[in-house]
């Protein structure tokens, strides 16, 4: 996804002097023990909100604040992003909850044959699961596939905007078919802090790396490397 002139200027205006290319800084975690009851994922609603702050990984940018706003349950849960850097405003569909059909966390809107977990059914540190299905790019007909290996990690509390929460950390690892035909592979890795009291994730971090070909040999290349952190929800 490329930036518009406008993440561009909020997230120059957003470095200190002499900043300009400073990593962001890791998130403030602490590995922390497993509640003492069973966690109880908080349900979905209309009119539910979540409001992040987006950052550059690579140079600690702020590129944008986006709320994201529950607006249908069925026949897909719909939650809508409004961005203070962007005009349109998208959607992600979930069905069921934590289940994503339609993904925006990416260089292309991503819309799955299968839904594809986002947090498993049971909030169980050390459970694995491997998911496999295919998606395709809006305005386009052709079928990529795409594998998702999933690690619930453990709990951590994580110090954010929002507060101190107490999160199930969640580590994705992608293998997928871009839609950049001189790609030999990518690999994309999504780490998120799900957090069952707000019923969503108060933490994620994207990136990802591919092996491109040319007449002339191939490279390494990185993709975008982004982090949401919850500012406030309701």
């Amino acid at each position: 996804m490329k930036l518009t002139r406008r993440q561009f200027a909020l997230g120059l205006a957003a470095l200190p002097a002499g900043c300009a290319f400073q990593p962001l800084a890791p998130l403030r975690t602490a590995a922390a023990p497993a509640p003492a009851m069973p966690a109880a994922l908080r349900p979905p609603a209309t009119g539910q909100r979540w409001t992040y702050r987006k950052y550059n990984g690579f140079n600690s940018a702020l590129l944008a604040t986006e709320t994201d706003e529950i607006t249908a349950l069925a026949p897909h849960i719909v939650i809508r992003r409004r961005s203070d850097a962007e005009a349109a405003t998208l959607e992600e569909h979930q069905q069921p909850w934590g289940q994503v059909l339609r993904d925006l966390s990416w260089d292309y809107v991503q819309n799955y044959e299968q839904a594809v977990p986002l947090w498993p059914s049971e909030l169980t540190p050390g459970a694995r699961s491997v998911h496999r299905t295919r998606y395709r790019i809006e305005g386009f007909s052709y079928r990529y596939w795409i594998t998702q290996h999933t690690t619930v990690s453990g709990w951590e509390r994580i110090t954010l905007p929002a507060g101190e929460l107490l999160a199930l950390r969640i580590e994705h690892f992608i293998r997928m078919e871009h839609r950049d035909f001189r790609r030999l592979e990518t690999v994309r890795r999504d780490t998120l802090w799900h957090v069952p009291e707000i019923g969503r994730w108060a933490a994620r971090e994207v990136s990802g790396e591919y092996l491109i070909t040319g007449r002339n040999g191939g490279f390494r290349g990185q993709e975008e490397n982004h982090r949401w952190e919850l500012m406030e929800w309701s």
